[in-house]
């Protein structure tokens, strides 16, 4: 995930096996809770929210400061400001059994901070893996899973000293940012595939040539031999997935410039009310689109974040959406989730909505 050098990579396989030995004092963690995995403790948490065990002197620093600015900013394209991650800072002598079953535990250590809780906090390490955080400036950051809880997601920044640590993460913000989002989205497919609604699934597959996993939940609101649109529905919220196949003829539809007329001629076209036709979904305007190029299962696409409404300003919201193509094929795919929810948070069911887009597979995908 992360872009680190090359002499990083010769010293990351010596640093894990001895770390993996080490990470709780009690001998409870590491390499031994790899082995009885089936006894563990299931991890629990909200979605989101991240345990930070970290000395208070360096939480109430420029370190702090950084962490902070990376962990807490807010989620880009909200019509509300809703944090990245809900951060609970831990002094490292409180961290007891009921943060250990968290799933998502963050440990931040300097090896300069003599303060008592700083001493304390390299319990959490072996001799030898402090050793070699000593001897490598550029080793900063190790990940494990199911340290002290089944379903665990555990990263670990650590450095010689403040300065480096804050000049390593520095360098690598964008892939800390995401890090616990990835391991969320990883667990939001596991569960959509334990319920995922199989006739829809293998209509998408057969009419679209498409594969996309979609949980219980959802119905079919419209459709063609070229269009679904999914809806689900309760009390606080409505998810709505909609998915175009169309032909592969200019390149030029990939412009960020071009983007917003192309999604709107397809909101235009395809989602509209049975009762007023002329009621559509289109975008609003007060925030410009975020568009990145990102690799969806080994496939080029643009992924598209902004704010919709319906073209009456009844309703508005968030969306996230896709666009590829299969050149073999010659098709071109827009993919979307929006979601209706007024006066709700949008971080989580947002979250599950680009979970549900991110498992889109084109035919060769599947074949390989």
């Amino acid at each position: 995930m992360f872009e680190f050098n090359k002499y990083y990579f010769l010293i990351i396989f010596l640093f894990t096996s001895l770390f993996m030995v080490s990470c709780d004092d009690e001998g409870k963690g590491g390499q031994q809770n790899k082995d009885s995995n089936s006894t563990m403790q299931k991890a629990r948490g909200e979605s989101g929210e991240v345990i930070l065990v970290i000395p208070p002197s360096l939480w109430e620093s420029e370190l702090g400061d950084l962490l902070r600015e990376v962990f807490t900013s807010n989620v880009k394209v909200l019509p509300q400001d809703e944090r990245l991650y809900d951060i609970k800072p831990v002094d490292p002598s409180k961290f007891n059994s009921v943060f250990k079953a968290s799933q998502n535990l963050m440990f931040v250590a300097t090896l300069d901070n003599q303060n008592p809780e700083g001493k304390y906090m390299k319990r959490y390490f072996t001799e030898n893996s402090l050793n070699q955080i000593e001897k490598n400036p550029d080793l900063f950051s190790f990940e494990q899973e199911d340290v002290y809880a089944r379903g665990q997601d555990v990263l670990y920044l650590f450095g010689r000293n403040e300065k480096e640590l804050i000049k390593n993460i520095n360098e690598n913000k964008a892939g800390l940012k995401e890090f616990f989002n990835e391991k969320e989205t990883e667990r939001l497919v596991s569960s959509f595939k334990k319920t995922a609604e199989k006739g829809i699934m293998n209509y998408i597959e057969d009419s679209l040539n498409l594969e996309l996993i979609i949980p219980i939940g959802f119905d079919i609101a419209k459709k063609s031999d070229d269009f679904i649109w999914l809806r689900e529905l309760d009390s606080k919220e409505e998810f709505n997935i909609w998915v175009v196949k169309m032909p592969y003829n200019d390149e030029s539809v990939f412009d960020p410039k071009n983007i917003k007329s192309f999604r709107n001629s397809l909101g235009k076209k395809y989602i509209t009310d049975k009762d007023i036709p002329d009621l559509h979904l289109t975008s609003q305007d007060e925030l410009d689109f975020v568009i990145d190029t990102v690799n969806l299962n080994n496939q080029y696409a643009l992924r598209i974040k902004g704010l919709w409404k319906y073209s009456d300003s009844s309703r508005g919201g968030a969306f996230v959406s896709y666009l590829f193509a299969n050149e073999d094929s010659g098709e071109l795919y827009y993919l979307e989730g929006y979601l209706d929810a007024p006066g709700e948070s949008k971080r989580e069911p947002m979250r599950r909505l680009k979970a549900i887009l991110g498992t889109a597979k084109l035919p060769q995908s599947i074949k390989d």
